[in-house]
């Protein structure tokens, strides 16, 4: 089965082909008696159960399956996203693991985060189980019910924080009950290059954000956010004098790539490149083989950026927010 590929009941007889897949781990799509559809994901235990990671055992007929899919786990390279990509979840998982949120509490499947007022990211609710709405614990009218309550209690807006195309369906059911679309972000990936730079710049590196990196990009109240994961801050110097910053968070071999900013004296002279070659060879001096960042769709600069330095695209989300007509 390549990555990706659906295999349709109907093309084997009996249960031969679901029997091909005991002990891998599927979603599959079910027919409901209403006329909708049903997500199951676990690991396959016989053609009519699956072991759900929480050890529930999850019962199904065969007469109800309408697709299914192998989940492939993710490759030791950056990889690419995929529609209905499992890799999806776990680079979603991954990013989020370097911005951890203050608070983080599960309803069923998604994950309800709060940090007070900064990042969005760290105030939004990621779904993290199978489309279409993702596996809250229940219905879906009701969970939405549920966020925004936990949202109101913390004086916060409520912001759904969906990677795409995975759960578009729940982009469309919120859009049509009234929210709409605050932010578009792509997800870049690359393998580290390893490579030789010949530079005359300095490139500080340090595993906690000194005040001279904070005097450069002025992210005082997202230190307690920052610190709460293990990170490697990056200053990059010309005679002593602060040019630009950078923060790396890490997790295994993953770096997530944020906070680049170069002041604004000194935009325009290609320190943002010569920035992050040195901080491709450091990471890659640390054992760090992959990196990942988040861009606004609509900074053309950045993408164009990323691009030359060898990033691509593994897919996007949107921030949905609650219209105030709703």
């Amino acid at each position: 089965m390549r990555l990706g590929d659906y295999r349709y009941l109907m093309k084997w007889t009996g249960a031969t082909g679901l029997m091909d897949h005991i002990g891998k781990r599927l979603t599959i799509r079910l027919h409901e008696a209403s006329g909708g559809y049903r997500d199951i994901v676990g690991i396959l235990e016989s053609p009519s159960t699956l072991r759900h990671k929480d050890g529930r055992e999850i019962t199904f007929s065969q007469n109800e399956i309408a697709i299914y899919r192998e989940i492939i786990p993710l490759s030791k390279s950056a990889g690419r996203g995929a529609p209905l990509s499992i890799r999806i979840v776990e680079l979603e998982k991954l990013l989020n693991s370097t911005w951890s949120a203050t608070e983080q509490i599960m309803h069923g499947q998604w994950l309800l985060r709060a940090s007070g007022k900064y990042t969005m990211r760290a105030n939004s609710v990621l779904p993290q189980g199978a489309p279409p709405f993702g596996e809250p614990e229940k219905h879906i009218d009701e969970a939405i019910k549920d966020v925004i309550t936990f949202y109101a209690d913390r004086n916060l807006e409520p912001i759904f924080h969906l990677p795409l195309p995975l759960y578009q369906e729940l982009f469309n059911y919120l859009l049509v009950n009234g929210w709409k679309e605050k932010l578009r972000v792509q997800v870049q990936v690359i393998d580290i290059p390893v490579s030789e730079i010949n530079s005359d710049l300095v490139l500080e590196v340090s595993t906690i954000c000194n005040p001279e990196w904070l005097l450069v990009q002025g992210d005082e109240k997202l230190l307690d956010l920052m610190d709460k994961t293990q990170s490697r801050y990056y200053i990059l110097k010309k005679q002593n004098t602060a040019l630009a910053v950078l923060r790396a968070g890490i997790h295994e071999d993953w770096a997530v790539i944020s906070r680049l900013f170069v002041k604004p004296e000194y935009r325009g002279l290609k320190f943002s490149q010569e920035l992050m070659h040195l901080v491709f060879r450091d990471l890659r001096l640390a054992g760090i083989t992959k990196a990942a960042l988040q861009v606004d769709v609509s900074n053309e600069a950045a993408i164009a950026l990323y691009k030359s330095l060898g990033f691509r695209k593994h897919h996007e989300y949107s921030y949905v927010i609650q219209s105030s007509e709703t």
